[in-house]
């Protein structure tokens, strides 16, 4: 054998990786961590708007539970935002100042069968139920992937994006939030 095949033999049964054969699985390693974050990013957001739902339902059913245990007078609601510490005793965690609740009046408008047409169809009228117990959530600082998951979810949950809210039957889907104000509202009484 030539001096050269010798050579070129020696080489080839050398243990190691080329720097082609590093490159490429360096960069598909890049391309699943990519992949990877962006999945977790995609959850991170999905977790932090059920978070959100959960959060306002508790606040929700401690607000429910208070109003049946003390006798609150009707002007007390909007005073919750300065002082909310009556609700601490239905709460695990006590709610203190800087947290993200709203305690707001809103109106909700809603249908009334008015009458009946000659084929027995109801007519209807929009009716504002005014000074209705509304409780927003302040969405400042989160992703938008947060928001979008909460527009998303806005119809089957009652999430809305205003505290004068249309619930009419004729109304159409406008009144849900859609991810472009910084509250989240829900109905409380």
């Amino acid at each position: 054998m030539s001096e050269m095949k010798k050579r070129l033999q020696r080489r080839g049964a050398r243990k190691g990786f080329t720097l082609v054969e590093l490159l490429i699985v360096i960069i598909i390693i890049g391309i699943l961590a990519g992949a990877m974050m962006m999945v977790a990013g995609r959850s991170r957001d999905t977790a932090e708007a059920t978070r959100i739902i959960s959060d306002l339902r508790t606040m929700k059913s401690a607000v429910l539970v208070w109003l049946v245990d003390a006798s609150v007078p009707d002007d007390t609601w909007d005073k919750l935002d300065e002082d909310p510490t009556p609700l601490n005793a239905y709460l695990d965690k006590p709610l203190t100042a800087g947290n993200p609740y709203r305690f707001e009046l809103g109106t909700v408008t809603v249908s009334k069968i008015t009458s009946y047409d000659a084929n027995g169809k109801p007519k209807y009228a929009p009716v504002p139920q005014t000074n209705t117990w509304i409780l927003g959530y302040d969405l400042t600082g989160v992703s938008p992937g947060v928001k979008t998951h909460l527009a998303g979810q806005a119809k089957s949950v009652g999430l809305y994006k205003d505290k004068d809210i249309n619930l009419t039957h004729d109304a159409s889907d406008a009144s849900f939030y859609d991810g472009t104000t910084e509250t989240v509202y829900v109905v409380v009484q």
